[in-house]
């Protein structure tokens, strides 16, 4: 059965309508609607997607995890639970392929040893080559330098060596990048799901955490606004720029979302 037939069953048998659905969490009933039916052609991005399909499984009492993993399905995206890693085959020493495989790794690294026997032959001339040029221009260096020859020390007014100037150009000023803001998050307590959006990008960056524990701390640079979720806005605390942390959503407890912009703080 899809997953939105199965939403759409859980919320009648429990005497619910999309609209007390919309306000208990906060998605939005054309959301709602389109997800019961199946349509995933909508503008949002899979992580909403999912979150919504997770927080929409949590008021109906169904299996958040199952239900994602029943979506992911349905999107067609591969289900890592279920990939299992190759331990290879195993092949009987005895067996004519093992033979043919243990000569053939042995034709092989004689090769290699001979290989590189001839090549150890042929670049010891031109080692002992390079050396004897490095010796013959060390001794004609030293003799040079003992020499005394007047004519090789340069005189006190030489101009040849010219000043640098080395001070920066003052017309030259960094500026720093407009609109960009740093945003640390800690959490108090367990967060089951944490979503990030950086509205200011285009197209938006999301970054997305999951089962997170007391003392989890991040920093996140953004550009003008971003929108946060969270399953449990209690546990989370925010600082942009080096503000005075705050916790999100004031007395707020459970799944929600939080936006922020320069002009206004507000959670919906």
């Amino acid at each position: 059965m899809p997953v939105g037939q199965k939403l759409e069953e859980a919320r009648k048998r429990k005497g619910a309508s999309l609209r007390e659905v919309s306000e208990s969490t906060k998605i939005r009933g054309d959301y709602l609607s389109a997800i019961e039916a199946g349509n995933y052609e909508i503008n949002l991005p899979e992580v909403y997607l999912r979150g919504f399909v997770r927080l929409y499984s949590k008021f109906l009492g169904l299996d958040q995890d199952a239900m994602v993993t029943e979506l992911d399905t349905e999107l067609g995206k591969p289900n890592s639970r279920s990939v299992k890693k190759s331990l290879g085959s195993i092949v009987n020493a005895d067996s004519p392929e093992s033979k043919d495989n243990i000569s053939a790794k042995h034709s092989t690294s004689s090769s290699k040893h001979k290989s590189s026997i001839s090549v150890n032959k042929i670049s010891l001339p031109i080692i002992l080559c390079l050396i004897a040029v490095i010796m013959t221009a060390v001794i004609i260096a030293l003799i040079y330098a003992f020499s005394g020859n007047d004519d090789l020390t340069p005189s006190k007014n030489s101009n040849l060596i010219t000043e640098v100037d080395t001070q920066p150009d003052k017309s030259i000023v960094e500026s720093p990048a407009p609109n960009i803001h740093t945003l640390t998050l800690s959490i108090v307590g367990n967060v089951k799901k944490l979503i990030v959006c950086d509205e200011g990008m285009s197209p938006p960056v999301f970054h997305e955490y999951d089962s997170l524990s007391s003392g989890w701390i991040k920093e996140i640079p953004f550009k003008a606004s971003f929108r946060c979720y969270s399953t449990d806005l209690e546990n989370l605390i925010i600082s942009v720029d080096g503000s005075a942390p705050q916790k999100v959503g004031g007395d707020r407890q459970g799944v929600g979302t939080f936006s922020w912009n320069p002009s206004a703080e507000n959670s919906e």
